[in-house]
């Protein structure tokens, strides 16, 4: 019995469970209310957020399991995808972002495009078991989570 190469089974093992969370319904997908799009956003970031230290042990040990960093990237690439059509215009009362979300939506846009592209990085990086490029992916998203939440966050 001849054993696959490891980047070949790592390879469909992403494509299985790309396929997965692609075809399951989005949670942004079955919110109707405002109050839902905010908590479907909500759950978004707590995904994103809950995912960062993984995502960065990961890349800090001797031994890096792909499989698992591969995990994590996509679930919070699927919930930056998610992110970048969770805020429609009426969806800001009762949330804690800044009303300049709505108002100037350019910059706003960008640092969410440049935070999917960083988790995008991140899942090229798994494939292809390249640290360089897991590191600047995650450098990346990081800066844009800083960048939004001093901007767009309100605290109260």
């Amino acid at each position: 019995m001849s054993a696959q190469p490891t980047t070949k089974r790592l390879s469909t093992r992403i494509k299985m469970v790309f396929a997965m969370v692609l075809g399951s319904v989005s949670v942004a997908a079955i919110a109707n209310s405002a109050t839902q799009v905010i908590e479907a956003r909500q759950q978004n970031f707590e995904t994103i957020e809950q995912n960062m230290k993984p995502l960065n042990s990961t890349l800090n040990t001797d031994l890096i399991d792909w499989s698992q960093f591969s995990a994590l990237a996509i679930t919070s690439h699927q919930a930056a995808i998610e992110l970048q059509s969770a805020f429609p215009k009426g969806s800001d009362a009762g949330s804690r972002a800044k009303s300049s979300i709505w108002s100037k939506p350019a910059k706003f846009n960008t640092l969410m495009s440049q935070m999917e592209q960083g988790y995008a990085d991140m899942l090229e990086a798994a494939e292809r078991q390249d640290m360089a490029l897991a590191k600047r992916g995650l450098k990346q998203v990081s800066g844009t989570c800083k960048g939004c939440h001093r901007q767009y966050r309100s605290v109260w």
